[in-house]
Parts: C-alpha cells; structure tokens; sequence
C-alpha cells in the first residue's frame, strides 16, 4: 500500500470519560472509529454535548483518552510525551470558535504570525517577515495588518487571522473546532470559502467541527455525525445531506435556519418530529 493509500489520522475505539463522584462516570465517547485522509477534509457534526469537540481536544493533546489509538501518520500519539506533543504543534494546528479569544490583544498581528515560525527554530527575520506578508495575502488580508492590533479588525478579519497563524507553518492537520458560527451568514461563506481554497493549495486534512450539516456540507466531502458520543451516521457528505438514514441526522437537517419565514414555521415543524423521534432511539 502506497503512503497516498493510508490515512492521515486515525482514531480506533476512543473512549473519554470523567469521574463525577460515588462512583458515577460520565462517558463523553463511546468508543469512536474515524479515519482523516492526507489531503481530505471531514465534516464532524452533532449538537452541544455530543462529544465532537472532545474528540478535537485529545487529537491536539488538550484532554487525555481513556481508552483507545490516535495513530498520525503512522505514530501512536495516543499518550504522546509533553515534548513530542510540542513537536506536533507543528504538524497539527488547531482554529478556535472565537477568533477575539484566540488573538492576544497586546501583540501586533506580525508578532502573533511570528511566534510560530520562531518556535520552530526559524530566527531568519526577513524570512519571517517575507513569510508574514505571504500567508496574510493568501488569507486575504493586506501586508500591512502585520503592524496593527486585533482590536482593530472586524470579527471576520480576526478569524482570517487567526486562519493564518494556524497553517503558517504549513501543518498537515489542523482542527476547526466551530470556526465560523460566531459570525455573520456572510462572513461565514467567505471564510468557508477560504478554508476551502488553502485546503487544495496546500493540500491540507482538516477535521472540521461544527452543528451545522448546512455548513459542513460546503467543505467537506465526507461528515461523521455524532450523538451521546458515539457515531450514528457517516458518509459522503451530499448523501447524508440531501438522504440522510438516522433520525438524529434528520433532526439537524430539520434545525438549520433557512431564510424564509413559512418555509422556516415548516422547518421547525420538521425539527420538532425528526428530534422526538430521534430522542426515542
């Protein structure tokens, strides 16, 4: 088998739980199985509490698993040591939800971009500055927002931003936990549009995190819902959005907001049904 032919990441039979006391735990996954291929964008879907943003938190190294395998490019990174999970930092690189948190408000947007490249050993300062301007044009953003500061952008611009300081050292994964649900309709399309293109130009995987299937249906080619953490659905994306098989995915589809008033009564109408008969399962 070719390198091409195996998967980026792989996760087997993740498991996260937490103690709560006398005795009880709560399971946050249930034993998870899901590939990420070399290039490949998959779409992570499921309602607050679902456990999707748990499983993007043991990729990165922030929360440890209870049982199971993460394997990167052919590594068990599952109990990765501190120093080998600050070397991944390179190769793994996460966007937040909130691009206002992510971005330090007492440091130039250069100096942000820099810190990167400076922690992986790069100290060349015109490379770094060449490297700056590049990665803010290709985010759409202008060689001179390296000498502002956050405060000064739009919620948009910021995750452009923070989109830059994540791929600027060209990792092979990076994790969107949420990416654009803080921002406006038309913002967010730009933005999607945006991961989409660096994806292809820099032959990204992204694990794209998200309670939209509207949204990750417009990166990803294949989505993995989630519910009570375990997988109930996966698949190619346009099949599960336009036929979706589980009543929980039916539920989603029903709660995406659709800019139509009667349309939107007929929706939620749709909603409320498809969630009853999903909470029966």
């Amino acid at each position: 088998m070719n390198e091409s032919d195996t998967p980026l990441l792989t996760v087997e039979g993740l498991r996260v739980e937490y103690p709560q006391g006398r005795g009880k735990v709560f399971k946050a996954l249930k034993g998870v199985n899901l590939t990420i291929g070399r290039g490949e964008t998959v779409g992570l879907v499921g309602e607050s509490g679902s456990g999707k943003t748990t499983i993007g938190r043991v990729i990165l190294g922030q929360t440890p698993a209870t049982a199971g395998r993460l394997i990167f490019d052919g590594e068990d990174i599952t109990h990765a040591s501190r120093e080998r999970r600050r070397m991944l930092g390179r190769e793994i690189q996460v966007v937040f939800q909130d691009p206002v948190g992510s971005l330090n408000p007492a440091r130039t947007i250069g100096d942000t971009l820099a810190e990167p490249l400076m922690a992986a050993g790069n100290r060349n300062r015109t490379e770094i500055r060449d490297r700056v301007a590049d990665i803010l044009l290709r985010v759409g953003m202008p060689v001179d927002t390296a000498l502002r500061f956050p405060t000064q952008f739009s919620g948009g611009q910021r995750q452009r931003i923070a989109i830059a300081r994540a791929v600027i050292n060209r990792p092979r994964l990076v994790v969107c936990d949420e990416p654009v649900s803080a921002l406006d309709l038309s913002v967010q399309a730009q933005v999607l549009n945006l991961l989409n293109e660096l994806q292809r130009s820099m032959h990204l995987s992204l694990l794209f995190i998200s309670h939209d299937l509207t949204v990750v249906r417009h990166v990803s080619r294949r989505t993995v819902v989630l519910l009570h953490g375990e997988i109930v659905e996966q698949g190619d994306s346009a099949q599960i959005h336009e036929h979706p098989r589980h009543a929980y995915t039916r539920a989603l589809l029903a709660a995406a907001p659709i800019p139509h008033p009667t349309l939107q009564r007929q929706r939620r109408e749709e909603w409320r049904v498809a969630r009853q008969a999903a909470a029966a399962i």
